[in-house]
């Protein structure tokens, strides 16, 4: 489904939760400052378990950029899942 008009956006947004719209507030706001400056890069990814294919949108930014920026997120996530594994060691 792709939301092209005001009306359809009104529409999806009325079925979300309180929670939801506070959360896509965020979104929109962080989104519009990758528009807004110059400094400030985005990227989007959509997807569906398994995640193939999934959509990736980059904001104001060049495939060069992008790549570092996914990497960079990449890394982040791993470590901040990594941070609570147990040890190595217990793997033996």
């Amino acid at each position: 489904m792709f939301i092209t008009t005001p009306e359809e956006i009104e529409t999806a947004v009325n079925k979300m939760t309180e929670d939801q719209r506070r959360h896509l507030r965020i979104v929109i706001s962080e989104l519009i400052q990758c528009y807004l400056n110059d400094d400030i890069h985005g990227m989007v990814l959509v997807g569906r378990p398994p995640y193939e294919p999934f959509k990736i949108m980059a904001v104001n930014t060049n495939e060069m950029d992008a790549a570092e920026l996914l990497s960079a997120a990449r890394e982040y996530i791993n470590g901040a899942v990594m941070e609570d594994a147990p040890p190595k060691e217990k793997f033996n």
